[in-house]
């Protein structure tokens, strides 16, 4: 009457068809998870997360390379311009090296210190 036992036969089927479905399922993905275990157990997979790697490494590598070579140049540049400014302005003339130089001019002379006050 109303077709309810064809309705609850056809749920019956559908209920079974997604039992086997849901097997056929988890089968499947168990298979997947092997197969990808094993694949990545395998020298090839070895190799292939290997290359990955050090890709990753490389890059890694290839960036800090870079920045330091960028700030050691930047310091290397700042020393020598450092030390060419100091060696211009401490560079002797010609005159000034010809002229004589004095013994006054040298040094102050320790007499011309006056001595200090001892007497308290």
């Amino acid at each position: 009457m109303f077709g309810l036992k064809r309705m609850r036969q056809q749920r019956e089927r559908l209920y079974f068809r997604t039992q086997i479905l849901e097997k056929r399922a988890k089968a499947s993905r168990d298979k997947a998870a092997d197969n990808l275990l094993d694949t990545a157990t395998s020298p090839t997979g070895l190799l292939a997360s290997f290359a990955l790697g050090a890709s990753t490494q490389l890059d890694i590598t290839r960036k800090a390379r870079k920045n330091l070579l960028n700030g050691a140049s930047r310091d290397v540049a700042s020393f020598l311009v450092a030390q060419v400014a100091a060696y211009m302005n401490n560079e002797p003339t010609k005159n000034e090296s010809e002229m004589p130089v004095d013994e006054d001019d040298k040094a102050p002379s320790e007499a011309a210190i006056p001595p200090e006050n001892t007497n308290v």
